[in-house]
């Protein structure tokens, strides 16, 4: 362990601020100075303080019809509903396009039940519409087709000649190329040709903008006098959980999205997101965390191992008989998935012992489910910071996810591979990607990597991680945590606040389930403070930490409220650890 590195190897640093901003926003605002610290290391100032602290959907929400195509996709459903005709939805399997698939259905579903719903299957198929979709489509005479969190590039197939009798919207939030498929509509902020700043939304923020666009006109338009209008603040809950899982910034419109939306989760109103909270045994108030960490990784959970369509099916359904059957099925297939994520991860991390000194790492094996490749490599970069390839070979075929670091496109790397002919097929972006390779060109590949790697220095893989502020553990109590409450929900762009508190003199630890540690130690006050340690028994921080009696500590960590006791009070969440002698 080098000095000044922690436990797990890696380097504190704290945020770097404008302190002038810091004591102004304190001043004119009077509020606590570690308060203004926060607030103003995620960009907020006295000109948008009061929008951050207390966000008004009706102010933050854009007016969907700047988005090009907008008007034009919603006069073609509104014929569709007023003709009868059949009404196509083809969604993405993740959280992001079921949620999408979800408010869309049931919004429609006011004025049609000659709606079908349709998801290709993740393992056989992949991402995106396919010509088995198209087919079944066209067979069962579907007039207008929807594709949701998905479609943008979908060339030669939504735009197939097969298929020129089915008429196309797009609603997706990916990046498109510099030429879209030609279809009828598609809504996409992030289209080449769009100029707006509303490239943040989930693709169910986008189908939201839909929605209220659809609905809007049917106001208008004085159609369908018979039908009670739909409330579509009542699908936030769904625009929240979509949202915050598919880790898009959680600013401005996004924030009054989730904050209203994880009110409404709150208050139980959505059967199938409260069913899955439930089996979680989720006792506390729900937050984003618990969205996006427990329930999002149960829905996601389906696609990876399972059936792809479930997803979509609780998230769809009214029948709380289904609504129980399915949900009680994520909750074990997504056990079965950490159980066969953790056998994969911990076999690729031994192949790594052979590689520790290298820029990045490729571990593979044969049948190896491809459904938590993904999954295995970002744990892998996380733990060491290096990108990582993680292939699982099957009749010398090999389906590979790659996973970066912020100062390395792998994205461009795999266009050059594919290029240069030693990938059969592969894409993706900087952070991200996935690709088909021959066994026999795996020598190539790494030898490919090699060159391109052999120009990064080695401390652009040092972990550094970055605090917001130092601490005394005097100033953690009740009072604080009201003012930390008042900056969720986090996500991106508003990551939950780190801190360091130095000097900690441990009075005694208990280990729970033969995985965590509980620590308590005192403040200067002789009140009794406790945090815990997930996963750390039988690590490096757990071993140091059982020594306790023999350091002083310094934590890295997070302030949360005591969920584990009934007792309403404040616990350190300890990141990393380093001793002082």
């Amino acid at each position: 362990m080098e000095l000044n590195k922690s436990l797990s190897n890696k380097i504190w640093k704290e945020k770097e601020l404008d302190y002038k901003l810091v004591e102004k926003l304190s001043q004119k605002k009077l509020i606590p100075n570690i308060f203004a610290k926060l607030l103003v290391g995620r960009g907020i100032d006295e000109n948008n303080l009061e929008e951050f602290l207390n966000p008004n959907i009706a102010l933050d929400i854009p007016n969907p019809f700047e988005l090009k195509d907008m008007q034009k996709g919603v006069y073609r459903c509104i014929n569709a509903l007023k003709n009868n005709e059949k009404i196509g939805i083809i969604a993405d399997y993740d959280v992001d396009g079921s949620t999408s698939a979800s408010i869309l259905f049931k919004f429609l579903n006011n004025f049609t039940s000659n709606i079908v719903c349709k998801i290709p299957n993740r393992l056989s198929e992949g991402y995106g519409p396919n010509l088995r979709l198209m087919n079944e489509m066209m067979a069962e005479n579907v007039k207008l087709l929807f594709t949701l969190d998905c479609g943008t590039s979908a060339f030669n197939t939504i735009d197939h000649s097969d298929y020129k009798n089915i008429e196309v919207i797009v609603i997706d939030h990916h990046l498109s190329e510099y030429k879209l498929p030609k279809v009828y509509s598609i809504i996409n902020p992030n289209r080449f040709d769009e100029n707006n700043e509303f490239r943040d939304f989930a693709a169910v923020g986008v189908t939201f903008l839909f929605l209220m666009a659809l609905r809007k006109e049917i106001r208008n338009l004085k159609l369908f006098p018979k039908i009670n209008e739909p409330n579509l603040m009542s699908y936030l809950d769904l625009v929240a959980l979509g949202t915050i899982c598919d880790i898009v910034n959680i600013k401005n419109y996004n924030r009054s999205l989730v904050k209203k939306g994880l009110d409404l989760i709150i208050k139980r109103r959505n059967k199938s997101i409260t069913s899955i909270i439930d089996n979680s045994k989720i006792s506390s108030t729900p937050n984003s965390r618990d969205i996006g960490f427990i329930v999002g990784p149960q829905i996601n959970a389906a696609s990876r191992i399972d059936d792809s369509t479930l997803a979509s099916k609780l998230l769809i359904s009214n029948d709380e008989n289904e609504i129980d059957m399915i949900s009680r099925k994520l909750f074990l297939i997504n056990e079965k998935r950490k159980l066969i994520e953790e056998n994969i991860f911990q076999e690729a991390v031994n192949q790594i012992e052979n590689q520790r000194d290298n820029k990045f790492f490729i571990v593979y094996k044969s049948n190896w489910h491809q459904g938590v490749l993904g999954i295995v490599a970002s744990k892998i970069v996380s733990l060491y910071n290096k990108p990582t390839f993680v292939l699982s070979f099957n009749n010398n075929i090999g389906t590979c996810s790659g996973r970066s670091i912020n100062q390395i496109d792998i994205g461009s790397i795999v266009l050059e591979l594919k290029n240069n002919n030693i990938i059969e097929d592969g894409g993706g972006h900087k952070m991200a990607v996935g690709l088909r390779i021959n066994k026999s060109k795996l020598n190539s590949f790494r030898k490919f990597l090699e060159n391109k790697f052999s120009n990064y220095k080695k401390n652009l893989f040092e972990k550094i991680l970055y605090y917001d502020s130092q601490l005394s553990v005097n100033q953690i109590n009740n009072e604080f945590l009201t003012m930390l409450d008042k900056m969720e929900p986090y996500g991106k762009g508003n990551e939950e606040p780190q801190f360091l508190i130095k000097d900690i003199l441990i009075d005694h630890i208990k280990v729970l389930k033969n995985k965590h540690i509980l620590v308590f130690f005192k403040n200067d006050l002789g009140v009794n403070i406790r945090g815990i340690s997930f996963n750390s028994h039988n690590t490096v921080v757990g071993e140091y930490i059982s020594k306790y009696n023999q350091y002083k500590f310094d934590f890295l960590c997070t302030i949360q409220r005591d969920n584990f006791s009934n007792n309403d009070i404040p616990q350190i969440q300890i990141r990393d650890v380093k001793l002082i002698n």
